[in-house]
């Protein structure tokens, strides 16, 4: 049951930052393939520590992706 409740979790969470993350600003598709890869683990590990509020799942995921941002920024100049 715990397993089914943190997926459901997990999955609810990871919707709703990819749905802001994709629709805040123009992305382009490498942006958007790699945000996944590294959001599904962070969530995961939010949740393992007990995390389940999807409010602040969706903050920290949105919070755990601006690094990535950043760097995918750099590395087009």
């Amino acid at each position: 049951m715990a397993d089914e409740l943190e997926t459901t979790v997990v999955q609810s969470a990871m919707e709703k930052v990819m749905a802001i993350y994709e629709t805040f600003k123009e992305r382009d598709h490498g942006e958007v393939v790699q945000a996944p890869k590294t959001l599904t683990d962070h969530i995961f590990s939010q949740v393992a520590a007990g995390q389940t509020d999807k409010q602040k799942l969706v903050v920290s995921g949105l919070t755990h992706l601006k690094p990535l941002e950043r760097m995918i920024q750099r590395l087009k100049r």
